[in-house]
């Protein structure tokens, strides 16, 4: 090739890959082939600004690799490549040189030979199991035996391959899917494009395949470990899914069992699909926190090195096993606010998981539930603790702190605390100088001049502020209804009660919104309040309008101001600092 997109002494073709190695491997439980329509025809045009003499070379992106060991049974020189990034585009290059193999078998069988060869199967030796060039994950494949089926058919290459002696991966995965869809669309984009004369197919069909393996180019990172995967696969994605922590957990649990296929697959479907699909979508997240939890220095970037450290020695199922105790614990925090055998415990996980609470509490609080679980402190001990984290994040919120820097208190706070109780929760807090917890006043102001109607806390401190009233606690999430409209009509009767710089200060702030449900919400909009206030009385599920309309009569600065003195008082109560 005369003529490199890049300077880097990486970049390479499909045949150079081929050429510096004599497999390559998808991890067996990577995701399945995904590509569809869009990306085919994304390449089918980088293949004819080539084929078009447009452009010289197309640029694929980066493929990311790393070299498995050598298998001691395989005989002679076998180097193997494991795929980190790039599966989609190395199995849709592949199964290209396999439609034109089909599509020229019929003009010229030994250049279809020829073909599978040089980029499709490896020559028969002793203890070589699988033998095509790359080896699908399992989800794949039956459907690449199927692909492989019609060219070992009597129409294509069936005596010819014999000698080769095929030797596909077992079938395992669906029988149709993506795939082998794909394989299709490729199929008939070549019989399309081809000439009915036999030569000028063939000369097309010559053409195509060798821009598919010389002229399309990417960056083959090699990776001396794959513990380095997890600092740069964020950064490498083209026309497809990004890799995900949670694939490369799994690609380095099931890797020892490769050559296991019943094995990994029986510990697939009992053990770890069941573990994975537990955190309904939300495995990529516990990870990091998981590995806080044992060595509070860990920073993301290593995050892959550090559990491959830890599960050194370990076989899949001691792996999972090793995780399994803080999954319940990840799960109460993130997404489900239930901890077994404590509804006083659950019922403040439940208020954090509506608090949005930072992703930085994770370790402190996933390693206070395993510790209560394990009997070691007690629900007291849970509770008071959490109270404290609420206050703690509550007043932070009200007053407009960012959670930056509270990662720095939390990913090794629970080992740091010489005991479990509040006070040296508070003592933690206070030994560092840049993490404020505010104080009474602190609370006060902002509730009384802050536009807490457009913060993220506001819906939260409106439900509690609702629950506190002992009213009908409805289950549904309300939207914020502003009493004085969030705009001001010139001949409404808003304007005849409040001036333009008295509606810009206070249509935003607490005492002046209330939480609704969407269709009374939708249904007052700017109404006046002697509407509202009837309205409030007689329709809402929700306790606070009801209590808002029978305090006050009329709705001007004055009652805003009394009432923002009442939720300031309430709120530096709710969340106090002298639990």
């Amino acid at each position: 090739m005369s003529e490199w997109i890049t300077d880097s002494q990486d970049e390479q073709n499909f045949e150079g890959l081929l050429r510096d190695a004599d497999q390559i491997h998808i991890p067996i439980f990577q995701r399945s082939y995904v590509w569809r329509q869009k990306q085919l025809s994304e390449l089918l045009a980088d293949i004819d600004q080539v084929r078009s003499e447009v452009e010289e070379t197309q640029f694929m992106g980066a493929i990311v690799a790393y070299e498995k060991p050598r298998s001691g049974n395989t005989v002679g020189r076998m180097r193997a490549l494991e795929i980190v990034d790039g599966q989609q585009r190395i199995l849709t290059l592949y199964i290209f040189v396999m439609a034109v193999v089909e599509c020229i078998a019929p003009i010229d069988k030994e250049e279809a030979l020829e073909l599978v060869r040089e980029y499709l199967l490896l020559a028969p030796r002793r203890g070589l199991d699988i033998n095509t060039r790359v080896v699908p994950a399992f989800a794949d494949r039956s459907q690449f035996r199927i692909i492989w089926d019609r060219i070992n058919s009597p129409s294509v290459l069936q005596s010819e391959l014999s000698e080769m002696q095929l030797h596909l991966p077992p079938p395992s995965g669906e029988a149709d899917g993506d795939l082998v869809t794909q394989y299709y669309r490729i199929l008939r984009h070549l019989r399309a494009e081809s000439h009915a004369d036999l030569d000028e197919a063939g000369n097309f069909l010559r053409e195509t395949v060798a821009v598919v393996t010389r002229h399309l180019s990417f960056v083959h990172l090699k990776l001396t470990d794959a513990s380095a995967a997890t600092k740069i696969f964020e950064r490498l994605n083209f026309r497809g899914v990004k890799v995900g922590v949670v694939d490369l957990v799994r690609n380095e649990i099931f890797a020892s069992l490769a050559d296991n296929q019943i094995k990994a697959q029986r510990i697939f479907d009992h053990v770890w699909r069941p573990f994975e699909e537990a955190f309904v979508g939300r495995a990529e997240y516990f990870f990091f926190p998981y590995c806080l939890i044992q060595d509070s220095n860990t920073r993301k970037s290593e995050l892959f090195m550090q559990l491959r450290a830890s599960w050194k020695g370990l076989t899949p199922e001691q792996m999972i096993k090793d995780m399994k105790p803080l999954q319940g614990p990840f799960l109460a925090i993130d997404q489900t606010g239930h901890q077994p055998g404590s509804k006083e415990i659950s019922k403040r996980l439940e208020r954090l998981v509506r608090l949005r609470r930072p992703a930085s509490i994770y370790p402190y609080v996933m390693s206070m539930l395993l510790a209560f679980e394990d009997a070691s402190i007690t629900e007291k001990t849970v509770v008071d603790l959490l109270d404290a984290l609420e206050s703690f994040l509550v007043r932070r919120a009200i007053v407009g702190l960012e959670p930056t820097g509270l990662h720095a208190v939390f990913k090794g706070l629970w080992l740091q605390m010489k005991k479990h109780t509040v006070s040296e929760f508070k003592r933690q807090i206070k030994i560092r100088p840049t993490i404020q917890w505010p104080n009474d006043a602190d609370v006060r102001g902002a509730v009384e001049k802050r536009a807490l109607g457009r913060a993220n806390i506001c819906s939260y401190l409106l439900v509690e502020y609702d629950r506190d009233m002992k009213g009908d606690n409805p289950p549904l999430s309300p939207t914020i209804e502003h009493v004085l409209p969030q705009t001001l009509s010139e001949d409404s009767e808003w304007a005849n009660l409040f001036t333009k710089e008295q509606h810009k200060q206070m249509k935003d702030l607490l005492a002046n919104v209330v939480p609704l449900s969407s269709p009374l919400n939708s249904s007052l909009q700017d109404s006046p309040y002697s509407v509202k206030k009837t309205r409030y009385k007689k329709e809402s599920m929700f306790t606070t309008p009801r209590d808002l309309a029978s305090k006050w009569s009329s709705w001007g600065p004055k009652s805003i101001e009394q009432r923002s003195k009442i939720l300031a008082e309430w709120a530096v109560f709710r969340w106090s600092q002298s639990l």
